[in-house]
């Protein structure tokens, strides 16, 4: 199981949405539109399935949720 991510267009750092969808089915969704509150600069951040990618990297995923969960 991934992590949806996307870039901060504040910052440019990779922040994760708080979705975790495996390559596969991300692929296979519907365009989708979303907002996620940005734990980098705490501001909300609408996007598109076309501006996401899939983290599946654990040890990028335990960081982009470190930093998720340090910013609440």
């Amino acid at each position: 199981m991934g992590l949806i991510m996307i870039r901060c267009p504040e910052s440019g750092r990779e922040i994760p949405t708080g979705i975790e969808m495996d390559l596969a089915e991300f692929q296979r969704a519907p365009v989708f539109f979303s907002t996620v509150q940005c734990p980098v600069c705490n501001r909300e951040h609408e996007w598109f399935a076309k501006d996401a990618w899939v983290c599946d990297s654990p040890e990028a995923i335990g960081s982009a949720w470190d930093t998720f969960i340090d910013r609440l």
